[in-house]
């Protein structure tokens, strides 16, 4: 397999969570019985840009047509969504009429914000949770990004003063026409905004379960500026973000046309003296990860031997590559808790755990409850503690502990 952004063909393997099913196909119940497609999840180090990318690509059909995530049900991600968008209108003085588009625009929750300042907006997403969207009246194309779609946008509606594409960059399979989509959709003198996990974070924070099959490649901003300069862009500015665990916002533009923040050079002087553009730090990463993958079952199989109900709470896809990984099932967990309708009455893949409301842990009482979206477990457990729910709290990363707080 070559890189996606450099084409160099001698990859090196340094992590396999083993062979896994995609980790947002959930399972209506009368497939529980029928064979699981499932895909090797191995992580790649390119030891000339050191980019991070998946060993095999699935197809984005099967990934993303049929897509149950919709990001109006994640508060956190709305409100850095709201944030985003008053930013841009004012950092870059945006007028009435001009045109913003988000690539992989999902329910539209990123560009209901631009409208009360009179901004146009396009909406590009292959999934069928664009239905949302186009009920609300947001004009949208519902195909994947690509150099076409792009043109086909360009004569109907204008080029672009702001694209953004929020967690889908990396999900990008055919990276070389999504740049040249890129390229042709923007102004000459317009930005390209990107937010896409942090490889730095991911690796400091031991957040392995955000290794899954929609998420082709782990960012850092030294393979980031190499892949722009292929195509006559440049990063301009970076800011450090909080979602998803650590994220980079990255904003680029064509080569020349806008000022370039020293914030830039830091990012990357950073990177190369913290080890992130060689092997070693990468297979450090590697056997961490099994460490802390047996120190969770450590602290799971006491909870049994003690005769503890656990759950899980949420049913996030990075939930479903940790459950796999760890091998824990439904004879260990004994349901999954959810507020989105999508997800409810259906079994997660791979370990076939029952996804249920989640009113009813409030009810039961189960004496044990894994955080599977441990990254914002400060957040959301005094709000559980407040609903009623008394049990304990299993944090699996980045250092497994169970609690009573």
């Amino acid at each position: 397999m070559k890189c996606y952004i450099c084409k160099n063909e001698k990859l090196v393997k340094f992590l396999s969570l083993g062979h896994q099913p995609p980790s947002d196909a959930f399972l209506k119940p009368e497939d529980l019985n029928t064979p699981e497609e499932t895909y090797p999840l191995d992580l790649l180090f390119c030891s000339t840009c050191a980019l991070i990318q998946l060993g095999y690509a699935v197809d984005p059909e099967m990934l993303f047509r049929d897509y149950v995530y919709t990001t109006g049900t994640n508060n956190a991600l709305k409100a850095n969504f709201k944030e985003l968008v008053d930013l841009i209108v004012s950092k870059y003085n945006l007028k009435e009429g001009n045109l913003a588009v988000d690539v992989g625009s999902n329910d539209g929750t990123l560009l209901e914000n631009y409208i009360p300042h009179k901004i146009n907006i396009l909406g590009i997403d292959p999934s069928s949770s664009t239905s949302i969207a186009i009920e609300r009246g947001q004009p949208t194309i519902v195909d994947f990004f690509n150099e076409n779609v792009a043109k086909k946008a360009v004569k109907q509606y204008g080029t672009a003063k702001i694209i953004t594409a929020t967690n889908v960059f990396a999900h990008v399979i055919e990276l070389d026409s999504f740049m040249q989509g890129i390229v042709a959709l923007l102004d000459e003198d317009g930005i390209f905004i990107s937010e896409s996990a942090y490889v730095v974070d991911m690796v400091k924070n031991m957040s392995y379960d955000q290794i899954y099959h929609e998420h082709l490649r782990y960012y850092g901003i030294t393979p980031l500026s190499i892949l722009f300069a292929r195509y006559e862009m440049e990063i301009i500015d970076i800011e450090h973000i909080s979602s998803h665990g650590g994220s980079i916002r990255v904003y680029a533009a064509k080569k020349g046309k806008l000022p370039i923040s020293p914030t830039v050079e830091k990012f990357l002087s950073t990177e190369k003296n913290e080890g992130f553009c060689t092997i070693e730090t990468y297979q450090t990463f590697a056997k961490r990860i099994t460490e802390t993958k047996f120190k969770l079952l450590d602290i799971i199989f006491d909870c049994k031997k003690k005769g503890l109900r656990i759950i899980g709470i949420g049913a996030p896809a990075k939930g479903n590559t940790l459950l796999n990984y760890c091998k824990l099932d439904s004879d260990i967990i004994d349901y999954l808790t959810e507020k989105s309708l999508l997800k409810i009455g259906s079994f997660s893949p791979g370990m076939h755990i029952p996804v249920i409301d989640e009113t009813r842990m409030i009810e039961e009482q189960p004496e044990a409850a894994i955080m599977l979206s441990w990254n914002i477990a400060e957040e959301l457990i005094p709000k559980l503690r407040k609903l009623g729910y008394q049990g304990k709290f299993i944090i699996p990363n980045p250092e497994p502990l169970i609690s009573n707080k």
